[in-house]
């Protein structure tokens, strides 16, 4: 019986001993981001100014002794560190070209390495939490370079096409293309949509004048495209290569 008691003794002071060399008064923080809302955002890369807004925190049980705001190329390249949220707001993404940008948010401790313009976020190590993130789209139409012609034709009617149309585009972007033939004031004359359309397209039929065709890349939602109208007055995100010149006498 003596013995049991000893044991037993032994053993919670065993236990009291563990206890209080793990209670050091300390603390161990998880960090928490939190949840963004806002966008997703889609610019258009034009020379104007594009800055996102309306973006909301909401992180009611937030932690982490440091806080930022992170830019990344779609890749996790990180791209800025705006501090604020009103920082975010100021970047413009017009500037940054063609391309796909995510916003988070991330609170971290004093351990964490690897945050810096340039770095990846899937090289950082240490003691942190990433946000969701937010979506901004840049579009970039790229249409490239027509080569070919000029073109002269002489109204006799005889069928006139023109032939060894080439189109180097090796940048090209937009989720739609078609070419475009207008008269010499930009008047929409048709929009054949391949390079073998074109081709087929008898300008004979058109009488003496002067007629341009175009290359067009764009996006959802251009306005103006259509038969009749001005290829002047085109309203969205597009890009026009060069025109080529037909002649007809």
């Amino acid at each position: 019986m003596i013995k049991k008691t000893i044991l037993g003794i032994m053993a919670l002071g065993f236990i009291a001993l563990s206890c209080s060399s793990d209670d050091d008064g300390s603390s161990v923080v998880i960090p928490q981001a939190g949840t963004l809302t806002g966008g997703p955002f889609t610019f258009c890369v034009d020379g104007i100014p594009d800055m996102v807004s309306g973006i909301t925190l909401d992180n009611p049980n937030a932690a982490g002794t440091n806080r930022t705001y992170v830019i990344t190329d779609d890749a996790g390249n990180i791209l800025g560190l705006p501090p604020t949220l009103e920082a975010v707001e100021g970047v413009d993404f017009d500037g940054a070209g063609g391309g796909v940008c995510l916003i988070w948010y991330m609170r971290y401790e004093d351990d964490v390495e690897g945050l810096g313009t340039g770095e990846n976020t899937s090289n950082l190590t240490g003691t942190f939490d990433l946000s969701n993130s937010i979506t901004v789209t840049r579009n970039a139409p790229e249409a490239g370079t027509l080569s070919g012609g000029p073109f002269n034709f002489t109204v006799d009617g005889t069928p006139d096409m023109v032939s060894g149309i080439t189109l180097d585009n090796p940048n090209a972007s937009g989720a739609n293309r078609t070419y475009v033939i207008t008269d010499d004031l930009g008047n929409i004359l048709g929009l054949p949509p391949t390079l073998a359309d074109v081709e087929g397209v008898d300008f004979d039929g058109a009488g003496t004048g002067v007629c341009l065709i175009w290359y067009l890349r764009y996006e959802d939602g251009l306005q103006g495209l259509a038969t009749g109208m001005n290829a002047n007055d085109l309203v969205g995100c597009f890009d026009l290569s060069n025109a080529i010149e037909v002649i007809r006498n």
